[in-house]
């Protein structure tokens, strides 16, 4: 009964995030080309892509605790588990990464990564939500639930793909706009970019690692995937 209602609960919370986000907050940005995009810019952000995700994350478990099933190694596993399995694999990753650039980089020079001027209008709370609760709230799921992770070829070819979409993206954004989404990439000449692309890359792959094996400490019973394709249900001893 808890697990439904923890769900529920994170969805609605994120939701009305975003709801406060885009009624109530206008975030000055550095080129007038922003005030025209649809959802006020806030599609530029890495952040946004990791809150969505979150999001639909929370939503397909409900789902999940509605019509699927939480057992650890069900005999047949419904299609919506199936999907909520991946999307752990996914969005546990995504939002760890996201929580310790924000703050690392937070705690280096803020001015990098949230500005004075942004922060003076953006609210604790949904600061917080957006970056501190989205890894506490999947911490928390990682320890009350159980879940089968893909192989690890399907992770890293996930996370992969993932990571050069936002990268690309963000060079598309550049390109129209003459702007890049976060302050820390107008101090880096065009190597020092890409040290720090491929530098978040590597640590994004190494997070789905260290989710991967965390998940095998605190789900024991689960199905544990190689990279070779074998499959092999591990237990506590």
């Amino acid at each position: 009964m808890l697990l439904p209602v923890f769900h529920l609960s994170v969805v609605a919370l994120n939701v009305f995030a975003i709801a406060y986000d885009q009624l109530y907050l206008d975030i000055p940005f550095p080129s007038k080309v922003f005030e025209e995009m649809p959802f006020k810019a806030r599609y530029i952000f890495l952040t946004i892509w990791c809150f969505i995700l979150q999001t639909l994350y929370f939503s397909v478990s409900f789902l999940n605790d509605v019509f699927g099933t939480n057992e650890a190694t069900p005999k047949r596993t419904p299609l919506i588990r199936s999907i909520k399995d991946v999307l752990f694999s996914m969005a546990f990753p995504v939002a760890l990464y996201v929580s310790v650039s924000f703050w690392g980089i937070y705690a280096i020079d803020k001015e990098l990564i949230f500005p004075e001027m942004i922060e003076r209008i953006f609210p604790v709370w949904l600061n917080h939500t957006m970056h501190t609760f989205i890894t506490v709230f999947l911490v928390i799921e990682l320890l009350a639930t159980k879940r089968n992770y893909p192989s690890r070829a399907t992770g890293n070819t996930i996370m992969s793909l993932f990571i050069i979409a936002y990268v690309i993206w963000i060079h598309v954004i550049h390109h129209k706009t003459g702007t890049w989404p976060y302050p820390i990439l107008d101090v880096l000449n065009p190597t020092l970019r890409l040290v720090f692309c491929g530098f978040s890359t590597i640590l994004g792959l190494g997070i789905y690692v260290i989710g991967e094996k965390l998940n095998s400490v605190v789900s024991p019973t689960s199905k544990q995937h190689y990279t070779n394709g074998t499959m092999k249900k591990s237990k506590l001893k």
